[in-house]
């Protein structure tokens, strides 16, 4: 029988993610991030993505000695706290989504707001506009891009820990 299976099924998923910011460390995502970006809330969705994710981790190392050591009635607090910490992680994905879809609101008034001063007989004026249509539809897509990927590797890693809760619960 192994052990700690539940807490092995988080380390993989954590594991992937590791390989996956490495990658993208080694790749200059964060240097590309933080110039695309101009709100930088692609930094914030990914600070609480992997504060969550470190919390998820203890969670489930709790879980996981908990299901290996037999379920006892004086660790019934400890099951309860588990699962108040799920509904935090859930709605911590649903906000990493929500500050995702900020920054691509915040992005789209960026890239329009150029042309409030718009001169179609000046260049100048039209390259401003470029500009600020490049930098706001990179502030658009990366935030996204951040707000869905991290929210869904939180919902991975939640899932996880609620699909154990519940074998618990059902015993």
């Amino acid at each position: 029988m192994v052990k700690h299976k539940l807490f092995l099924r988080w380390w993989l998923a954590f594991t992937g993610i590791l390989i996956g910011l490495t990658v993208f460390t080694i790749g200059g995502g964060w240097t590309e991030l933080y110039t695309k970006d101009a709100t930088k809330l692609s930094f914030v969705i990914a600070a609480m993505f992997l504060g969550m994710t470190q919390w998820c981790g203890y969670k489930t190392w709790l879980l996981s000695r908990f299901l290996d050591r037999g379920k006892k009635t004086e660790d019934e607090h400890m099951i309860e706290q588990v699962e108040n910490t799920m509904e935090a992680g859930w709605f911590t994905s649903d906000l990493c989504l929500t500050i995702g879809m900020a920054g691509t609101v915040i992005g789209f008034i960026m890239m329009l707001s150029g042309f409030t001063k718009l001169d179609v007989a000046d260049a100048n004026t039209i390259q401003g506009l470029i500009k600020n249509l490049g930098i706001g539809m990179s502030t658009a897509l990366y935030s996204t891009l951040a707000g869905l990927i991290c929210s869904a590797l939180l919902k991975i890693q939640y899932f996880n820990l609620s699909q154990a809760v519940e074998k618990i619960r059902r015993k």
